[in-house]
């Protein structure tokens, strides 16, 4: 006979092992093929959700500066290195907050929708074409709301909305002269579409995430003119022109590869070259003022401080241009008066901070007496002879000065100090240009004092005549001069040390060449990172970010671990039962002349073909268990991903890699089988001998081993129940990863009962086989059945074990699930003892926890005794934000760089002397103060949490992440455990200011309420500083939707994992089943002494039942006694009843699994099976 014959013919005729082998064999390539399947769909379901939420937008330019608008249109007719361009449009992307008041309608009262965070988009058509929006752009007070903002605010088209927005600031609003007062403005709109989810408009954003943001649309010329960013032309009214600007370029690319593809960031390049090119000082918030009487030009900025970048460059051009140079700072004094004399004084003085040896034209200067202060005395200054007569003083006489100075929460407290007037200048030449002041709309252009737009409360019934008259005859002019050095130790700011650079060609050449050559190199020096205007190829980041921060695959095979497990020992199992049962078979061939080798090749390859064939059907049940885990992703465990539009994408690869994993598992669980039968004469092949028998040396060795480790195991189980009972374990320091020492101890002492267990089921089988089972009825069979447990002690007990272990793990994970709802307030938590957290759309610069700060934030007029009560008990703390991508576990994509929180030196201090928030893996006492620590030049320390370090970041103790487009980088000095902090990292004010020097204000706060008031507060604070877009949520609910993440993942852990205990249980089945088959002889024998079948069945049912309940029971007891101090603690939320569901099922099926074996044990022929013997 044939090979190919014999195994047809074995397979058609053993059909039914082998089908259960090729059940097996498909469950787990359905199973490893299906995790990696999963894999490829959510990395290609976040690809095409980032193609999506972009639509033809490929390259955009976007930022805090405001550029031109034109720049657009000469961008598009660049075509820079040949790169076609399908369009670019201008806009002005914004953080604001929507109000939707609803009117009263039948059983529905008024009220008041509100939500903030919002994304205002102001575009125009080109917009609209590019992202394939359809109808025409929104006009005039029209507005497009997307989806997820309709169905938040209950929105429909017609209804009208106010659109809220942080007016752009021209000076920095946290800086002297910056407009505190008109912060926000308010846009009234009418809805006149809503874009569905689907659509680009729904989801557009840059940065990657899978959540729905909110959107709204408005007119570009419409949001320009309300917030003052529309072309202005030059008058009499409004001496300085401007052009229309925008914060935001989007860019379409039309070539695939150019758009997303690998030439992606190659031409972001290109075009931000070309951006570059086609820059002008009015890109920049720069210009150059002409002095054409006194020759020289003047480099200002719009927002009255040179940027250190823009200074530094324009000081290298001049020095290259071989420029004459006049660095200036000026500063506004409120008070100066005659320290002997105090009634001689003068109002609101311009003081300067020059270079008293500059060259012409910015000097020499002539003093009518006296001269420059000397270079080690810091306090004499320099006055104009106007100034002398009006105060009445003379070189050698004390003069007091009184400014505001800028504190940390918007306030500007007052501060005096005295100087010795070392000199008096002649009130000519360089001492009287008004151009060392620049220009400040509504400061610089009034026509009297009473004109200002006050920057601070101004003490006006002071202003004299005489400063009147100053003011009508020299204008700006500073009456007062320093050296540029000690001004710049008095009022340099964050923002920059020079108010404006004079410059003069040092030939007398002409000035307007001059001027335009300075601005041509001083362009061209600037670099893209300097100005801040970079092209990024954000289609193609979004592409890459795809790769997710979560491997799905490896998430899913270890979701799936026991149910790989259970299907690969579950082959193992039905082949050698399906050997067992052909033992005889196998004794023939041997004994008509075929070797060992030969059987043992002839039955390996019918395992290999039923192995590739069940294979082959597990890749199309891969599919479909894919499918059912992307529906799962989509609907029951939707906590994990948080998006619906996910959908299954099939790579042969990902197919082809689970067929040879789960074949090369299944073969090499066929050939241990076979092995087995190595050792086994002929003869006791043909009488049916399917095992070595065991050998009688070192079982009493090996039955006091399993005896000894048991005491050992229970010892130390005992030992650490009782310490970390009585507390000499300590449970306040941290052992590693934040946890405690009792945590680790207790988790010990479970791992360590379950080893006892387990070796206690192994001694226990030994001990007693020699004795007699006495006794009648059922409890007879019970001990019988319980003695033929221990026919096969290592078999019992490794079925044990594995369903001990299995159910260890999930009681244990489904007994992590936390509910941080019913976590009250604790300072050493991930809740720091806050009670609510809060996050603005616009800064807040002042102090909510003082009355002052919130009557300058809007809130003293409407304020009654009780809301004045409330706000007094709590404590509000802030932080400065940096906006960045969203890092936590609610973000499946990559990131980069996560939003960065700036934490003032008092918040520091008083974090550490409360010893706020619990620390995981961080070598300090005091972990905040790590953030004051000097890590060395371009090192910055951040602290951030555990899961978004590990997890999102990937990144550890000690490591660091760049900081784009410079040189410094952000080094991990320490990690909250499980805090509100997640997404986030956290660094120290001081860095923060000097890296981001933009960001005024706070928009991140932390409050401290009684629990049963925070509801009350939080309605407040929202209600009176709705204008900022103040939105607080209880910090309980922000750590539950973190934790709606793991909790999912612990669910789907538990789901998945009980479906391999389950699967598990019919392996147990499939052993019971072969011992069945061993035992036939004894069972015929009991039959026949007169024991009837339903005897027997009890028998081998019991034996089944006793192994199930010892490896639920024990993994169960030793799990929960390993999560004891979890399971106490507050904020457990066990799933108890699906738990007890699931075990309960397991047992069930274990059970009805059995009934196999016991059908298999009544039905041998009584006759025939004893002559076999």
């Amino acid at each position: 006979m044939k090979t190919a014959h014999l195994l047809s013919r074995s397979l058609l005729h053993y059909w039914r092992t082998n089908l259960a082998v090729l059940l097996g064999v498909v469950a787990a390539t359905a199973v490893i093929g299906g995790a990696l399947v999963v894999g490829d769909s959510v990395r290609e379901s976040l690809k095409q959700m980032s193609l999506d939420r972009l639509g033809n937008v490929s390259h955009a330019l976007s930022g805090g500066r405001f550029v031109r608008e034109d720049l657009a249109d000469q961008l598009a007719a660049a075509s820079p290195d040949g790169i076609e361009l399908t369009g670019v449009a201008p806009a002005i992307a914004m953080t604001g907050s929507v109000e939707h008041e609803q009117q009263e309608t039948g059983d529905v009262s008024a009220r008041i929708s509100r939500a903030g965070s919002v994304n205002v988009y102001a575009v125009d058509q080109r917009f609209w074409e590019l992202t394939a929006a359809g109808s025409e752009a929104p006009q005039g007070n029209q507005v497009v709301v997307n989806q997820q903002l309709a169905d938040d605010l209950d929105l429909k088209v017609d209804d009208e909305i106010s659109v809220v927005i942080e007016i752009p600031a021209t000076i920095p609003r946290d800086s002297l002269l910056g407009d505190r007062d008109q912060t926000v403005t308010e846009l009234l709109l009418r809805v006149t579409a809503i874009a569905e989810d689907e659509a680009t408009l729904g989801r557009f954003g840059l940065n990657p995430t899978q959540q729905l943001p909110q959107n709204v649309y408005v007119s570009l010329d419409t949001l320009q003119q309300q917030v003052g960013l529309n072309a202005v032309r030059r008058t009499r009214r409004n001496p300085v022109a401007k052009p229309a600007r925008v914060n935001a370029l989007f860019a379409g690319v039309a070539a695939e590869t150019n758009a997303k593809g690998p030439g992606a960031p190659a031409a972001a390049e290109a075009l931000t070259e070309q951006l570059h090119e086609d820059l002008t000082l009015a890109d920049l918030s720069l210009k150059l003022v002409r002095s054409e009487e006194r020759g020289y030009i003047s480099l200002e900025a719009e927002q009255m401080i040179l940027e250190r970048t823009v200074a530094d460059a324009a000081k290298k051009v001049a020095a290259e241009m071989k420029a004459n140079t006049s660095p200036v700072l000026v500063y506004l004094l409120n008070e100066i008066w005659n320290r002997q004399s105090p009634e001689n004084f003068s109002m609101y003085s311009i003081v300067a901070g020059i270079d008293f040896d500059a060259e012409p034209p910015f000097g020499p200067f002539d003093f009518v007496e006296g001269g420059p202060p000397a270079a080690d005395s810091p306090r004499q200054i320099v006055i104009n002879e106007w100034l002398a007569a009006d105060l009445n003083v003379s070189v050698g006489d004390a003069i007091g000065v009184k400014y505001k100075v800028v504190g940390d929460r918007g306030e500007l407290p007052d501060e005096e100090m005295t100087f010795e007037v070392s000199g008096i200048l002649r009130l000519d030449g360089p001492a009287a240009d008004p151009g060392l002041t620049p220009y400040v709309a509504g400061i610089t252009d009034a026509d009297t004092f009473s004109d200002w737009r006050q920057p601070f409360p101004m003490d006006l019934e002071r202003v004299t005549d005489r400063d009147e008259d100053y003011w009508d005859a020299h204008r700006t002019t500073p009456k007062l001069f320093l050296p540029l050095d000690v001004a710049q130790k008095l009022w340099e700011s964050r923002y920059g040390e020079l108010t404006s650079l004079r410059l003069a060609p040092a030939d007398g050449g002409d000035l307007d060449t001059f001027a335009d050559t300075f601005e041509t190199q001083l362009l061209e020096t600037l670099s893209p990172a300097e100005t801040g205007l970079i092209v990024g190829p954000v289609m193609y980041q979004g592409v890459q970010a795809a790769a997710g921060t979560t491997d799905f695959t490896g998430l899913f095979v270890g979701f799936s671990f026991f149910l790989i497990l259970s299907a690969t020992i579950l082959v193992g199992l039905l082949f050698r039962l399906g050997i067992e049962r052909r033992v005889q078979q196998i004794g023939l061939l041997t004994a008509i002349g075929l070797s060992p080798r030969q059987v043992r090749r002839l039955f390996l390859m019918e395992g290999a073909i039923v192995v590739g064939i069940g294979g082959l059907v597990g890749c199309f049940a891969a599919i479909g268990y894919a499918w059912l885990m992307i529906y799962g992703l989509k609907t029951w465990w939707i906590g994990a991903i948080g998006t619906r539009f996910l959908f299954l994408s099939v790579c042969p690869l990902s197919l082809a890699i689970g067929f040879a994993i789960a074949v090369i598992v299944a073969l090499l669980a066929i050939w241990w089988a076979m092995r087995q039968l190595r050792g086994i004469s002929t003869r006791e092949l043909l009488a049916g001998v399917a095992d070595v028998a065991e050998s009688t040396a070192g079982k009493g060795l090996k039955s006091r081993v399993a005896g000894r480790t048991a005491t050992i195991a229970g010892v130390i189980a005992a030992l650490l129940l009782v310490g970390s009972l009585t507390g000499i374990v300590p449970d306040d320091q941290e052992a590693f990863g934040g946890f405690s020492w009792q945590v680790v101890a207790f988790f010990v002492t479970g791992i360590a009962a379950l080893v006892a267990s387990l070796a206690g089921l192994s001694a226990a089988l030994k001990s007693d086989r020699a004795a007699a089972v006495r006794g009648a009825g059922v409890a007879a069979l019970a001990r019988l059945g319980l003695r033929n447990s221990a026919r096969h002690r290592q078999r019992s007990v490794l079925t044990a074990s594995l369903i001990a272990s299995a159910t260890f793990v999930i009681v244990a994970v489904a007994a992590g699930q936390r509910n941080p709802a019913a976590e009250a307030p604790v300072k050493e938590s991930g809740n720091g003892g806050f009670t609510l957290v809060a996050e603005t759309s616009t800064p807040i610069l002042y102090d909510l926890n003082t009355e002052e700060g919130r009557i300058q934030a809007g809130m003293g007029d409407t304020l009654s005794e009780e809301d004045v009560s409330l706000l007094n008990g709590s404590q509000i703390v802030p932080f400065r934000v940096r906006r960045g991508e969203n890092a936590s576990c609610l973000n499946l994509y990559q990131t980069q760089l996560p939003t960065i929180l700036g934490v003032p030196q008092d918040v520091i201090d008083l974090m550490t002397a409360e010893n706020r928030f619990a620390f995981a893996n961080t070598p300090s006492d005091a972990p905040w103060t790590l953030l004051n620590e000097d890590r060395g030049e371009g090192v910055v320390p951040v602290l951030g949490d555990m899961n978004t370090l590990q997890y999102s970041l990937h990144k550890g103790i000690g490591q660091t992440l760049p900081v784009p487009d410079t040189d410094v980088e952000l080094q991990i000095a320490g990690m909250f455990d499980g805090s509100v902090f997640q997404g986030v990292l956290l660094m120290a004010e001081e860095p923060f200011l000097e890296l981001f020097p933009e960001e005024a204000g706070f928009e991140y706060f932390l409050i401290e309420v009684e629990p049963d008031r925070a509801t009350e507060l939080a309605n407040l604070l929202e209600s009176e500083l709705g204008d900022y877009g103040f939105d607080a949520e209880r910090v309980a609910d922000r750590l539950a939707s973190f934790l709606a993440v793991q909790n999912t993942y612990l669910s789907t852990f538990q789901t998945l994992g009980g479906l391999g205990l389950l699967l598990g249980t019919l392996g147990l089945a499939t052993v019971m089943l072969r011992n069945v088959l061993e035992r036939r002889g004894e069972l015929a024998l009991l039959r026949a002494v007169g024991y009837r079948n339903s005897h027997v069945g009890l028998l081998v049912l019991w034996e089944n039942a006793f192994l199930m309940l010892w490896g639920l029971a024990s993994g169960t007891v030793s799990a929960l006694l390993a999560m004891l101090p979890r399971l106490v603690s507050i904020g457990a939320d066990v799933p108890w009843q699906d738990l007890q569901l699931l075990l309960l099922a397991v047992f069930v099926v274990g059970m009805l699994a059995a009934l196999a074996a016991v059908k298999e044990a009544i039905r041998l022929p009584i006759l025939a099976t004893l002559r076999s013997e």
